[in-house]
Order: C-alpha cells, then structure tokens, then sequence
C-alpha cells in the first residue's frame, strides 16, 4: 500500500466553541453552501491548525454501533470533511483523516462508514468503496400491475415507534453496515416527520419507510420518494409501495434501496434503475473488529491474517488470528502459519462482504492461506454486501 502525502506536523485537537465560527466559515467555503448549523457544540469536532495557528480543515464524527449480521460493532462515523480552500494540496485533510482514525480507534471504534467525496482519495487512507445502493424510479401504473393489494399507510406517530424499531432491527440485521437505532430514534421530530407506515389487516404494523412527498417540477402531479423501506416480509414491502401508487395524483415513485432488493423483480421491466457507490468503510481496528463477530454456532476454525495498514501501524503488517468456536471469537495479536495476507483496503472488502478470498486471491489482492484456512475464512464473514441509509453521519 502506498503511503499518501500528508501533513505531519498538523495540530490536530477537540474543536472549541471558540472555534466553531472559523470552522463552519472553512466549511462553508469548501462546499460553496451555508454551514452555519455545521460542527454543533454538542457533536464530536476534530479541528486542524496549521503552524501558525490558523484553524484550516475540519471533521465531524459520530460514535454508533452497526449492525455487522446478529453482531453490534462499535464504529465512527465521518462526515463534513472541509478543507480551507486558501490551505489546499498541502496535506492537511490528509493528516487530520490519519488523526482521526488513531482517536477512534483510542474510543473504541472498530469500523468507519464515511460519504467519501472521493474514493481514490479515502482509498489511500485505507477506506474501501463497498457499500452500492439502488435507485428505483418506477411508474404507479406499473406498480398497479402488481399482484399486491392496497392497504392503508398513513403518517407514523410516536405510538408506532416500537413497531417500526422492531421492523427495522428485522430487516438490518440481514445485511452488514446498518446503524444500531434505538426505540427512541423513531420518536424524533425529524424522524415523524418522513416516517409512514402500512397497517396490519389485523391490527399494528407491516411495514414502515421514511417517504418524502413533492410536487413535480415541470409537470402535474405528486413525486414519492422512499429512502428507507423497513419491513420483515417482501409481500409488506410490495404492499406497502402498492399502496403509495394508490394515492391520489402520484406521477413517479423514486425507491432508494439496498442493491439486493427483490423490488427490483417485482414489475415489468420498464423502469428506471441506477446502482451508485456512495459509501465507504474502513475496519480501524482488525483484532476488536473480528473479536465482535458472531459466527455460526457450528463453525470451529482457526483463521491468521497479516494486514499492511500504514495509518495504524506503518512498520510491519497487522498480524492476527482468530480463534472461531461455539459463536465465539477469540483473536489474539499474533499470526500463525499460513496467514492470509492483504492490505487493509482488501481486509475491509472480505470483512464486509464486497469480495470473497477466492475472488480476492484470483485478483492479486490476498495471498497466503490454503484451502481449509479460506473456506473457514468465508464461512465467518459469509458475504453480506453492506448498506447503509443516508439518514445518519457517514
């Protein structure tokens, strides 16, 4: 892996509230809009100063937990990267991202989701692109054709939190890189006002999605955009859409979903689908990160890596080795015979599920192993492409 340019000597501490003005003007240049609600005195700030003392980037970051399968991994989210446009290409977003990731690491954190404005850039700070997402604009009279039957959705209140949390904890737990949201995330003002859901033929809940209802810009009519759909069943999910189409004066619905989605199969092929990366994760740290793993309870296996990350340690590669028995794994910082070997970039993709050791071996990507160690490799992370809503810091 090949080092970056950075700067070493950048001054990287917690931001001040004397420092949030100067660090939302910075923002506001960089991303050319209004940040004056940016880098809150509530949230997590890391702020970059240049030897004489000038406040040049900023960063956000969120401590969370993500769902990784049946597992809650620790992680910190990054978000509103700036940089001083005046204090450009001279390596300071550099360090103060190389700063970051050794704080998170200090708090716990085993992975980063981050929205990278570039995933060459974040590449060389060990963040992989693995994380796609579906966009699905389909016509009501298609969705009409659909063998589901209208039911009844309306606006959520606070009263249907239980029911939604427990519909999205169902679903996210099927893929890694959801956030772990509590009972009380659903009863934000913020979260009501987008949430809705479909009502049980029976009474509660199926299904619930956070759904954003506009005008048409040069047409007549209303445009439905789902962000989240949240559901235990594919047939609440059809439902559930089935039923938005049945609104009044609905033109186009506008799905964004995980990549996987049986929606996409659900009607005619007349519609328009796009598949865009727009999130990257890093594992930070390798040995805490496979230790929260969850694996199947017949699964006996002993799995060594040797991970290059130059951020966390530049002189030698990562050396590990789990220890996977009865749902558990023990991982101790040394490697044993036959590691597999790869750099971070890679770990992270096998970890979250974007490639196979077979697919990683046959790019050039991983070496070592044998047989054995890398179906017993696969059966641990067993492949989950990983998603991630955009409601949250990433």
């Amino acid at each position: 892996m090949q080092q970056p340019h950075y700067n070493k000597d950048l001054d990287v501490r917690q931001m001040g509230p004397e420092d949030l003005p100067r660090a939302r003007l910075v923002a506001g240049r960089a991303f050319m809009e209004h940040a004056e609600d940016w880098y809150g005195e509530d949230e997590m700030t890391l702020a970059g100063f240049d030897r004489q003392g000038t406040l040049v980037c900023a960063l956000a970051y969120q401590l969370e937990s993500l769902w990784w399968g049946a597992a809650q991994i620790p992680a910190g989210a990054i978000g509103a990267v700036a940089t001083d446009p005046k204090h450009r290409r001279r390596g300071h977003a550099g360090g103060l991202i190389v700063r970051a990731v050794h704080i998170l690491r200090e708090r716990g954190c085993c992975i980063s989701p981050l929205w990278p404005f570039s995933f060459r850039w974040y590449g060389k700070f060990g963040w992989a692109s693995l994380a796609p997402k579906l966009e699905l604009k389909v016509w009501p009279d298609l969705v009409r054709q659909a063998t589901a039957s209208v039911g009844t959705v309306r606006r959520a209140t606070a009263d249907d939190a239980t029911a939604v949390h427990r519909l999205y904890t169902e679903g996210a737990q099927w893929r890694n890189g959801q956030s772990v949201r509590s009972e009380a995330f659903w009863q934000k003002e913020e979260m009501l006002r987008e949430l809705w859901v479909l009502e049980g033929d029976g009474g509660g809940v199926d299904c619930s999605a956070l759904v954003i209802i506009g005008a048409m810009e040069r047409a007549e009519g209303k445009r439905i955009t789902v962000r989240e759909l949240h559901g235990a069943s594919f047939a609440a999910q059809l439902k559930f859409v089935r039923s938005l189409a049945d609104m009044d004066k609905v033109v186009v619905l506008r799905l964004e979903l995980p990549p996987d989605s049986l929606l996409l199969r659900a009607f005619p092929e007349r519609f328009d689908a796009i598949v865009e990366y727009d999130l990257a994760l890093r594992v930070l740290d390798v040995a805490q990160a496979l230790a929260h793993l969850k694996p199947p309870e017949n699964l006996r296996a002993t799995i060594a890596f040797e991970v290059a990350d130059w951020v966390v340690n530049a002189d030698e590669p990562l050396a590990v080795t789990a220890q996977v028995e009865g749902g558990q794994v023990q991982v101790a910082e040394k490697a044993d015979k036959d590691a597999l070997r790869c750099d971070i970039n890679t770990f992270t993709q096998l970890f979250a599920g974007g490639l196979t050791v077979a697919q990683a071996r046959a790019m050039g990507r991983l070496a070592g192993g044998n047989p054995a160690v890398g179906a017993a490799c696969a059966a641990l992370l067993h492949g989950r492409v990983p998603y991630r809503s955009d409601v949250e810091m990433g």
